[in-house]
């Protein structure tokens, strides 16, 4: 029996369920959380060489994507303004994907919303900016502002602009981890607010604890996973007081300010940089507009909505029709 994983830092709790095959677990710290990894195999040796390779994975795509060190995500940002730089090619089919996303989700998730994350200091110490300073980051904190070119991997960086991985970087990992996996195994891939699995999952699937929106070691209901990736996006922890004021740390990037819904939405897809994508977007569309759109997008998608001392659910069809354990208002 593996224990619950139960991370202080995620809105997704995993736990393994009692399997007949060796399983193998390990926890490191990658993609700016601490991950949990749990491995399937026929034996345990072979349970352990798929969490080296896992790990090898998620290494390797922190490499390419992280904000942090000298990544060539990362060189983008530090190229001149106005000059074209070549994307690389391990890149240029996720910028490609990126931009599509911006446009489907109305901006509403948009991998160049750096600037704004800066002037409002989500990944520092928080501050309120200015209005003149909100309108003046707005033109940069756009996608299309950066001038990509799909077909020739070219990317021109606008004046003042930042690309952040925030809010797709896990959800790359997970699947470059499902691209690279042994037929053989199974696994699960726990970081902190999106879990991913793969392959032979224990009887049942992998049952995945949907957390409350503000207390997140408090599970509201369970989620069986056969495939796929679930991520999770809310406040709670993450947010930041400047003053008297609540710093969100998911800017609406239409707006350049804070979203401003209080809950917390979980997304489930085939995909895990659609699923990572999706939960960011509908966050900042709120529940009534990303209600809307998840419906018509066939989108399986729920709202986790704190209402006095209940929460209120409210699921897409999609949603409802995957995971009817999903219950209705539950006391917070």
């Amino acid at each position: 029996m593996i224990p619950a994983l139960a991370l202080a830092q995620t809105l997704v709790l995993a736990l393994a369920q009692p399997v007949a095959s060796a399983e193998a677990s390990r926890e490191a710290y990658l993609m700016g959380t601490r991950a949990t990894l749990v491995a399937r195999a026929a034996s345990r040796p072979e349970a352990l060489s798929a969490l080296d390779a896992l790990l090898r994975v998620l290494e390797d795509t922190e490499q390419d994507l992280s904000t942090w060190r000298d990544t060539p995500f990362n060189r983008l940002n530090r190229a001149r303004p106005g000059e074209i730089a070549a994307v690389p090619p391990a890149l240029c089919e996720l910028m490609g994907l990126l931009s599509d996303w911006t446009r489907r989700t109305g901006g509403t998730f948009d991998p160049a919303a750096g600037p704004l994350l800066d002037i409002w200091g989500v990944q520092t110490t928080a501050r309120v900016p200015s209005h003149e300073e909100i309108i003046a980051a707005l033109p940069a904190s756009r996608f299309s502002a950066w001038s990509f070119e799909r077909s020739a991997c070219t990317i021109r960086r606008p004046e003042h602009g930042r690309l952040d991985s925030g809010g797709f970087g896990k959800g790359e990992a997970i699947d470059r981890a499902s691209a690279a996996a042994v037929p053989s195994a199974g696994w699960l891939i726990d970081l902190g607010g999106q879990v991913g699995v793969w392959g032979v999952s224990p009887p049942g699937g992998w049952r995945v604890a949907v957390a409350h929106p503000r207390h997140r070691s408090r599970r509201l209901f369970d989620v069986r996973l056969t495939s796929g990736s679930i991520a999770t996006s809310g406040g709670s922890q993450r947010d930041q007081r400047a003053g008297r004021a609540r710093v969100g740390h998911i800017i609406d990037p239409r707006t350049g300010t804070p979203a401003t819904f209080g809950g917390s939405v979980v997304v489930w897809n085939e995909r895990g940089l659609v699923a990572d994508i999706l939960s960011t977007a509908l966050y900042v569309m709120g529940p009534e507009q990303g209600l809307r759109w998840a419906n018509a997008q066939g989108v399986s998608a729920c709202f986790l909505i704190p209402s006095g001392n209940r929460v209120r659910v409210r699921a897409s069809d999609a949603f409802r029709q995957r995971f009817p354990s999903a219950r209705r208002p539950v006391r917070s």
